[in-house]
């Protein structure tokens, strides 16, 4: 228990904050191109009815899963000093949190099925309870490894658990499973994970349980705990109302759209995000900080931006030859509904660093205000426009996401002096660079004739060379906000 002994241990800076995040990445990075090479053969194994129950299955155990960690493994994080009274305490109360919400999955499921019309659904989701409790066990494990800033070994644990889970996926597929294969690929990955944090962690809680350390945790996760249930509650809005609506094919289409864009998101927004609260956490220094964490909040987004808005946007505007070149002909739709999406799932990739600032603040009440705001609006917006079919109702919501920002960013001001426009304008280069490339190739591409998988391929190529460029024309701003980032591990003088 070597690093949770004391204070941050000596040698945590040899690492600094990118080579935190490259870790991250490079975590991510195995597991994207795992699912580039997995989806494909899956979507060509399973049918499509077998994605949409996975997606339907899945919305009950992942709300469950957000609350599972009850917002306290971040709280546990901030603490600069370890206290095994403390950390026990906040096992013990999450391993019942854990108990507690999966025999509430699967007391539901029966009735969850019978609204959706799908019996199936009964048995997916009384198995994926499981993935919440192994949540709640393993969170202050995965805080211990954190607040050592010890992602490396986190990264191994993502990959292995990854690969393994994969690989488990696609032979039970090729064996006929059906939607059991993405079922078991949830638990075993889930599992795996879960044993290895709780092996590297060296966290071993014993008998011990005090209402007295338990409420500071509690106070800070409570506010947390209900955003991340607003947050899923929007994110799954979707899946619900498409399945009641529409039918389970436009399910099917928009699973399949957040399935091609989670790689990317979640492996670099994810990472940036997850580092960038310690960081932000060390140059808070109780709001004397305020400045710098802002500054901080500027700098990983202007980074995000510039890797993910290039590509995305070109694939979103000429990219429906690479959708069909990987998943197969049927699933060509998905890349009209993908372009529709996309404004919304860069915004909401970028939000990530926003949380964060919440969070160091101490104003996750300023954040729930935010979520439940931006979820009664949307919703509103959303099922407004459902009626008119699939792509209306993902355009509206791309066209939500983009026209609240401002709104994000005024509540953001309330924590640090955030410049608003500043804010924006870290987004329009990396926009207008990925649209200029995306326009061109759409009308190369178009005009060439070259069959699908050559077509494919410089799209594929474009968007590379889209992030590239955007990062050459944006140079100088990224120099310092690289700077500042890798600094940003070492606490500075109060002064």
């Amino acid at each position: 228990m070597a690093g949770l002994a004391g204070n941050i241990p000596r040698g945590i800076y040899s690492g600094g904050f990118f080579s935190s995040i490259s870790a991250l990445i490079g975590a991510r990075a195995v597991l994207t191109l795992l699912q580039l090479a997995s989806v494909p053969l899956l979507a060509r194994v399973l049918d499509m009815h077998d994605f949409a129950i996975m997606a339907l299955g899945m919305t009950i155990p992942l709300f469950a899963n957000t609350l599972s960690d009850a917002g306290l493994g971040r709280s546990l994080v901030r603490r600069q000093e370890f206290d095994a009274d403390e950390w026990s305490t906040v096992f013990w109360f999450l391993g019942l949190v854990g108990l507690a919400l999966a025999v509430a999955v699967v007391a539901t499921a029966p009735i969850y099925a019978a609204v959706m019309h799908e019996p199936e659904l009964i048995g997916v989701v009384s198995v994926l309870a499981a993935v919440p409790f192994i949540q709640a066990c393993i969170s202050t494990h995965q805080s211990a490894l954190e607040r050592d800033f010890r992602f490396d070994q986190i990264s191994k644990v993502t990959v292995t658990s990854g690969i393994f889970g994969v690989l488990l996926a696609l032979g039970l597929a090729l064996a006929g499973a059906g939607y059991w294969a993405l079922v078991a690929q949830q638990i075993a990955t889930a599992g795996l994970r879960g044993a290895a944090f709780a092996w590297l962690s060296g966290f071993r809680p014993h008998l011990a349980f005090s209402r007295r350390l338990l409420m500071p945790h509690l106070n800070f996760g409570k506010n947390t705990l209900l955003f991340s249930g607003v947050m899923t509650l929007q994110s799954q809005t979707p899946v619900l109302a498409f399945g009641q609506v529409l039918s389970s094919h436009a399910v099917s289409l928009w699973s399949m759209t957040e399935r091609a864009a989670r790689p990317a998101r979640t492996g670099l927004a994810g990472p940036v995000a997850q580092v960038t609260l310690v960081s932000m956490s060390r140059q808070w220094r109780e709001g004397r900080g305020a400045d710098e964490v802002a500054a901080l909040y500027l700098a990983a987004t202007r980074l995000l931006a510039t890797l993910l808005f290039p590509g995305f946007i070109v694939l979103a505007l000429a990219g429906e030859t690479v959708f069909v070149w990987l998943l197969s002909e049927p699933w060509r739709p998905v890349a009209s509904i993908f372009a529709l999406a996309v404004p919304a799932l860069l915004l909401e990739s970028i939000s990530s660093n926003g949380a964060r600032v919440f969070m160091v603040a101490d104003r996750t009440d300023l954040r729930l205000r935010m979520a439940v705001e931006r979820l009664l609006l949307g919703t509103v917006i959303f099922l407004a426009a459902l009626p008119f079919g699939l792509e209306m109702a993902v355009a509206v919501r791309s066209l939500f996401a983009v026209a609240y920002m401002p709104r994000y960013w005024g509540y953001l001001c309330r924590c640090v002096p955030l410049d608003r426009w500043a804010a924006a304008r870290v987004l329009v280069l990396p926009t207008a660079v990925g649209v200029v490339v995306g326009l061109a190739a759409r009308q190369v591409i178009a005009g060439g004739g070259a069959g699908e998988t050559v077509s494919a391929l410089l799209t594929l190529a474009c968007a590379a060379v889209s992030v590239g460029l955007a990062g050459l024309v944006g140079m100088g701003p990224l120099r310092s906000d690289v700077a500042r980032l890798r600094a940003s591990v070492h606490r500075r003088a109060d002064g």
